[in-house]
């Protein structure tokens, strides 16, 4: 019993603006996954031409979709990686538990998430810059800040919440693997079984839904719903995993 008890809010601002501190390596390692799916970017384009009369057109089609699947790679190894011994055993140097580290880590993720998806729609915006140097195009047509901001703005969005998705992912998976080293190999086996076992609901595939549940979302707002809602359940399960360890194992 303590005269002064530190309270929850503060413990947690402590952690987090620690971890933003020490973490900055994940930021270093995002810049090289970003600048690979760039690289890579270029390879993806297809495209076609027509020709009538005299008049011969062109035309090539790139998108932004190799930076924003190597971010959200990323993200998923990340939400691992935070949760990892050496991460963990940062928290022992604060008066904590274990709710302020899994709410500072949670905070650091969302952070984390918003910048990586930023930079994900922006490293598609470089991939068809670079191109319409490359091949002198007469019409050009994207969804940029200035061109359709809106149109930006929901893409940014998009990224950003896909990202943290998939943080979140990786944390629940992190949290798993805390209790029990067996968690690990399991994984990695039905990485490669559930796809090839089917499994069906309702006659459709269990992926294809899981996917088709975000993917094929037409409004923001109800995908943001479900982001929301998803991110709450995987934080709850991990709170509910950790709960029982100590901050330091």
């Amino acid at each position: 019993m303590y005269l002064t008890e530190p309270l929850l809010t503060d413990v947690v601002k402590k952690q987090f603006l620690h971890k933003l501190k020490a973490y900055t390596g994940v930021f270093n390692s995002l810049l090289v996954m970003q600048l690979i799916g760039i690289i890579l970017g270029f390879g993806t384009s297809s495209g076609g031409s027509s020709s009538g009369g005299t008049l011969t057109v062109n035309y090539s089609f790139l998108t932004g979709d190799v930076p924003v699947i190597f971010t959200l790679l990323w993200a998923f190894s990340m939400g691992i990686l935070v949760t990892t011994l050496a991460y963990r055993n940062d928290a022992f140097s604060f008066v904590s538990n274990r709710l302020s580290h899994n709410i500072s880590s949670f905070l650091f993720l969302l952070f984390a998430s918003v910048i990586a998806g930023t930079l994900a729609t922006l490293a598609g915006s470089i991939i068809k810059l670079i191109s319409s140097f490359q091949s002198d195009p007469l019409f050009a047509e994207t969804s940029g800040l200035f061109s359709s901001p809106a149109d930006f703005f929901i893409m940014t969005s998009t990224s950003v919440l896909y990202t943290a998705l998939f943080a979140s992912m990786g944390y629940v998976v992190g949290s798993f693997i805390q209790r029990s080293k067996f968690v690990l190999p399991l994984l990695i086996a039905a990485i490669f079984v559930i796809p090839l076992l089917q499994l069906n609901m309702r006659g459709q595939d269990l992926i294809a839904n899981s996917v088709a549940f975000f993917g094929t979302e037409t409004s923001l707002l109800l995908f943001l719903l479900k982001i929301i809602v998803t991110i709450s359940i995987l934080f709850a399960i991990s709170i509910g995993v950790t709960t029982k360890t100590e901050v330091r194992k």
